[in-house]
């Protein structure tokens, strides 16, 4: 059970997010078209998935100040307090019959370490499948939460048409101390990091764009150039990795690439190769 956040830890720096904000960096010709910006809601997810299933169309996103029952990946709780961070979900819809939803979330994160990189010289990588990572001292080195992905699927309306809504939380302006004592040798934040703040309006336009861009490759060309330019992020790709897996014991071995739907593909000490589709990843070495 991660702790209540401690609301005296406020970030040293807050520019409030809004509408007229967002949109004088937005750039996009669809994604954030419609916006709506919040104080604090419980799940950005939760209220897109609401926003869509009354007729909101691709490319909705919902921005929120805080979240009192943010998500992570595996049914974890997100941290999410007021003022410092971005929290947002983008409505995404899904062509028909497409057989590739499985690369959504693996999009997002090459997106978000696109976003991030523009802006920052900070060195990201990926864990499969969608935690990005600021990596010090190369891929080596120490590595440390800086963004999470929840992606939800849903049915937007009776004829059964079908959507995604891809939840990310972007630690921004969080000091160390705000974190839970749990979190804090793991997490980071682009303050943590870079030593100053950072206005997030910026950072969210960047952002979308890149969910945009990228979403439309995956549209007109597949998936090919998605699985490169991941690939080419992915820290767990080459190393030796236990799998903890929800109703069975865990899984060693090494990981070896990706399968043709972003499932990771590790070969055990005993030669067998496997395609991970759900689990929670350690690097072993």
């Amino acid at each position: 059970m991660t702790p209540p956040f401690d609301s005296s830890l406020s970030p040293p720096f807050d520019s409030s997010l809004s509408l007229d904000l967002i949109r004088a960096h937005l750039k996009t010709r669809a994604i954030g078209v419609v916006l709506s910006v919040h104080d604090e809601v419980d799940s950005t997810n939760r209220v897109l998935a609401d926003l869509a299933r009354a007729g909101a169309p691709h490319g909705a996103v919902v921005v929120a100040e805080s979240q009192t029952a943010g998500r992570g990946r595996l049914g974890r709780s997100w941290v999410s307090p007021p003022g410092g961070n971005l929290y947002t979900s983008i409505l995404l819809a899904t062509p028909p019959a497409s057989n590739t939803l499985t690369w959504i979330p693996l999009l997002a994160a090459v997106a978000i370490v696109r976003a991030v990189t523009t802006l920052t010289s900070l060195s990201l990588t990926v864990k499969w499948p969608n935690d990005v990572l600021v990596t010090r001292d190369g891929r080596g080195g120490t590595a440390r939460k800086l963004a999470g992905i929840l992606v939800d699927a849903i049915t937007t309306d009776q004829s059964g048409s079908k959507a995604v809504v891809v939840g990310i939380g972007l630690n921004v302006n969080m000091p160390s101390e705000a974190f839970p004592e749990d979190l804090r040798a793991s997490a980071t934040s682009l303050l943590i990091e870079t030593g100053r703040p950072w206005e997030r309006a910026p950072i969210l336009a960047a952002l979308l764009g890149e969910v945009e861009r990228l979403d439309d490759q995956w549209r007109d060309q597949g998936t090919s150039g998605i699985a490169a330019a991941y690939e080419s992020l992915c820290a767990t790709i080459g190393k030796q990795v236990r799998i903890e897996m929800a109703g069975s014991g865990p899984i060693e071995g090494q990981a070896e690439g990706l399968a043709s739907d972003g499932a990771l593909r590790v070969r055990t000490e005993e030669g067998k190769l496997l395609e991970i589709r759900s689990g929670d990843v350690v690097h072993l070495r």
